[in-house]
């Protein structure tokens, strides 16, 4: 059955009142044509049941805005959306093109800090999430009573005798829903090892993000990943924006199921007006073993962010060095599934809370 505005429909019943479904729900194509995203091309998603997601083919299919009911989810840079035509790969210059949004994707065969390997030098967080998506595929269909929102396009990362990886990313969502899923294939096409480096770089940001906010998930341990995340502040907590902070970087070892599935979320009881607001990230440790959080919560760049990824963010040089350098052989590929959900009542976080702490043990 397809819930829409607080009850269940059949298709015939809820087409009855409708001229077209995207009067209600649907994706709809479009093109930037201002400034320095001028070009690029995205697809604007309404499930009807509150969600609201900007997916940027014209930028590794990835997720700028993100909005339930009307509240954002994630934080927003002053970049603007830019073209992959602006992109700089050089140490840092990768921030010039940050959007933020709700999810960046770094990697595929760089992610994380610049350094050197192999006598090549890479910047921060790779080339995927500036690089355009081809074989870009919109599909909306019913399914018997359940209406579908399905996208899919393919990354391409290679150079002329060396890496030719790509990435087919496929989101999925459906009529009235507040969830929707990623399943990314990476596959190599060549024929030698590549480094296989992926952050899945999820930016909460306000309101979502406050100081009424905390993070919730499985966490056995925690280490720093930065000197001044050696201050061990607490973490989970959010504060309110600070005129002076230096970004802190947490490294968590997370607990998970017998079959690996884990999570991690982000639960504010009082976004400013009494209303409950969360978003769980579901995943899964043996395709990302690793997690980030990345915290920075300076006036102007308040961002706290939850990362998993098959590396650290030491960098493609220094993780070849200490052995920790991930790769996929030639000819293979490797998936990874995702589930975002939005939460909206403080029952809601209870369970998560329970769940947490079964996973804890």
């Amino acid at each position: 059955m397809a819930h829409y505005f607080g009850r269940n429909w059949e298709k015939a019943e809820l087409l009855s009142f409708l001229g077209d479904i995207h009067q209600i729900a649907g994706a709809k194509t479009f093109k930037y044509t201002d400034g320095k995203a001028d070009g690029v091309s995205g697809i604007k998603v309404e499930t009807g049941g509150g969600l609201s997601l900007t997916v940027l083919p014209g930028r590794g299919m990835d997720i700028s805005e993100a909005y339930f009911r009307g509240n954002s989810l994630s934080y927003f840079s002053g970049t603007g959306v830019t073209s992959p035509g602006y992109y700089e790969e050089e140490g840092f210059k990768w921030l010039r093109s940050f959007f933020g949004g709700l999810l960046t994707t770094c990697g595929i065969t760089n992610a994380g800090l610049p350094s050197g390997d192999q006598d090549q030098a890479f910047g921060l967080h790779g080339r995927v999430s500036n690089a355009g998506a081809e074989n870009v595929c919109v599909d909306q269909f019913w399914e018997g009573d359940e209406y579908h929102i399905n996208l899919k396009g393919t990354v391409r990362e290679a150079s002329n005798l060396g890496e030719n990886m790509t990435l087919t990313r496929t989101l999925k969502t459906r009529l009235g829903s507040r969830a929707f899923t990623i399943n990314d294939y990476i596959e190599n096409h060549g024929f030698s090892a590549q480094p296989l480096m992926i952050m899945y770089h999820t930016n909460m940001g306000f309101p979502l993000l406050g100081p009424n906010a905390k993070f919730v998930g499985p966490i056995i341990s925690t280490s720093a990943g930065n000197d001044p995340a050696r201050q061990m502040d607490d973490c989970c907590e959010v504060p309110y924006p600070q005129q002076e902070y230096e970004d802190q970087i947490f490294i968590h070892e997370m607990g998970a199921d017998e079959n690996g599935n884990t999570f991690m979320s982000i639960l504010n009881r009082d976004i400013g007006d009494g209303t409950p607001l969360g978003l769980v990230m579901r995943y899964n440790k043996n395709q990302l073993p690793l997690y980030t959080e990345w915290k920075m919560v300076v006036k102007g760049g308040y961002i706290i962010t939850m990362e998993p990824g098959t590396v650290t963010p030491d960098g493609r040089g220094t993780l070849r060095e200490k052995g920790e350098l991930p790769m996929l052989k030639g000819m293979s590929s490797h998936m990874i599934d995702l589930e975002f959900q939005v939460l909206e009542s403080i029952e809601e976080f209870k369970a998560i809370e329970e769940e947490s702490e079964k996973l804890l043990g």
